[in-house]
């Protein structure tokens, strides 16, 4: 008898059989193996779905089941119907490079009291979640570490995410989606500078920053704007609107001086916490968060100085056109750029990789080519808050930005 099987054919019924022998094996584990749960919080940025994609599949290839659970924290703690949903390799193959995020996300708080925090811990258990993936910025990054700290029920990985680039990460890495809103931004700001050109008009562009203005820093000097403000200028006093306004004042009479009535101002919003509320009616009366923060959507930085400003310009006898410019939503669902979409493949890896080796109470890093991590705990203060960091006005990056700057 001749065998008329091919070893192509042969080898095809191998892979088949041993296929078959590891879903077996799959199945009769599958009541007892837990699986992953990823949750997106705060506000998005740029690669987040690539974290997504690359948790989903790495997890899935190492056996495990992953569920997403729909607009953050929100819907699982409040028992929304359909708060999770299952996330495979097929379903997730074609979002790294889309901006926003499938699972939505939200500013919520499970641990604003036990009844909050027993609900989520509860909504886990009947999903059959112990590895949490947790993507935010640093607010999230303390519910991560809260999360972790409650020793048992859950193993919490945390994977930064901020635009504001404040996270203190190795070696001053950004964090990821700060290039994308950085490239974005940039080609706003250019745009912006042709059209006040044209028109010989002025804009107050203001941009994402509450504490730190690397991004207004960026901008600035990467569409050549007339000039940059950012908080870190003002730590340690309280400056008003009129301080404020002087200094911009300042950069438009020099441009006049040069016969150039036109040009671009980029301002970090965090310098609306800066100011001293006592001297503004606008700041007075602003709705503020649960932490006592201006919501930066309910007020404008620019409506706040252009008051002061246009008196000052009067006084001059200066005849100058202002328009205020916010961009910001612009650049939080950007699709992300190459970089951030091979960092955010990175971070979800090595999320996947963590939580499987039995970490937890962490915060995934990446620095160049090698995968890391920061316990968080050690990235709090005294007071708990995760620390951040800000641009350092010494360095060589605010000397250079400040160097193409009038003021």
């Amino acid at each position: 008898m001749h065998c008329t099987a091919s070893l192509e054919d042969v080898a095809r019924r191998v892979f088949q059989l041993l296929s078959d022998v590891r879903f077996l094996m799959s199945s009769s584990n599958e009541s007892s193996r837990k699986s992953f749960g990823i949750v997106v919080s705060g506000g998005p940025a740029p690669g987040i779905n690539s974290v997504i994609y690359s948790s989903v599949i790495e997890a899935n290839n190492r056996g495990y089941t992953v569920k997403g659970l729909v607009n953050g924290f929100r819907d699982l703690t409040v028992g929304e119907p359909g708060a999770v949903i299952n996330l495979t390799s097929d379903g997730v193959s074609n979002i790294y490079n889309k901006g926003g995020s499938i699972l939505g996300t939200s500013r919520f708080n499970p641990l604003k009291d036990q009844q909050h925090l027993d609900a989520f811990l509860a909504g886990l258990h009947q999903n059959n979640i112990d590895k949490l993936i947790v993507i935010g910025g640093e607010g999230s990054a303390y519910l991560s570490l809260k999360l972790a700290q409650l020793n048992g029920p859950i193993s919490v990985v945390h994977v930064p995410k901020t635009i504001d680039n404040d996270l203190i990460l190795p070696n001053k890495y950004p964090s990821f989606g700060f290039e994308t809103a950085l490239h974005a931004g940039t080609k706003i700001v250019e745009t912006l500078r042709e059209d006040a050109k044209t028109c010989r008009r002025w804009f107050l562009a203001t941009t994402m920053g509450r504490k730190a203005g690397f991004l207004a820093l960026g901008m600035g000097l990467a569409a050549g704007a007339t000039s940059a403000l950012i908080p870190e200028e003002f730590q340690g006093f309280s400056p008003t609107p009129e301080d404020i306004a002087a200094i911009l004042f300042s950069t438009i009479r020099k441009r006049l001086a040069m016969g150039k009535n036109y040009g671009v101002i980029v301002l970090a919003e965090g310098i609306l916490d800066c100011l001293n509320p006592g001297q503004s009616t606008a700041l007075q009366g602003c709705v503020r968060d649960d932490m006592g923060r201006i919501r930066y959507s309910q007020v404008e930085l620019g409506d706040v100085l252009i008051p002061p400003l246009k008196e000052m310009l009067k006084a001059a006898k200066l005849d100058v056109h202002m328009i205020t410019k916010n961009i910001g939503y612009e650049l939080r669902c950007c699709d992300p750029i190459s970089f951030d979409i091979e960092y955010t493949k990175f971070l979800g890896y090595g999320a996947v990789q963590h939580l499987l080796g039995g970490n937890s109470g962490i915060m995934v890093t990446r620095d160049f080519d090698k995968l890391g991590f920061i316990p968080l705990e050690s990235m709090a203060g005294a007071d708990g808050v995760i620390k951040s960091r800000r641009v350092d006005l010494s360095s060589d990056l605010y000397r250079v930005a400040r160097s193409f700057m009038i003021r």
